[in-house]
């Protein structure tokens, strides 16, 4: 479980170059409204804790284990993230629904 967290986790924050971009392996971008700073810091230590390098600031790129992709927050609420590879045998829902379990496991703290 702990490893399908971080695969997840990565596809949160994680992006890779343009041309790495594997159309068939990118996914909708995953909005989360209501990131307060204290929550959108969670989830960063929390990405740290699996190992995975989160770079400074409210945007980045983000790669581990097969999945890449990219994270943006407005400062104030909105955290849009965008994946743009992963394997083929994690579906895009599978994906957005693990974010969305990550993303409320830090507001509920």
């Amino acid at each position: 479980m702990k490893l399908i967290v971080s695969l997840l986790m990565l596809l949160v924050f994680f992006a890779g170059s343009a041309h790495a971009q594997n159309e068939e392996n990118s996914c909708e971008n995953v909005k989360i409204p209501d990131v307060t700073p204290g929550m959108f810091e969670c989830l960063k230590e929390k990405l740290q804790g699996y190992g995975i390098d989160v770079p400074p600031g409210n945007k980045g790129e983000l790669s581990d284990r097969g999945i890449t992709g990219s994270f943006e927050w407005d400062g104030e609420s909105n955290l849009t993230l965008t994946i743009t590879r992963k394997p083929f045998f994690i579906s895009c829902q599978t994906v957005g629904k693990e974010i969305v379990r990550f993303a409320d496991e830090c507001k509920s703290l």
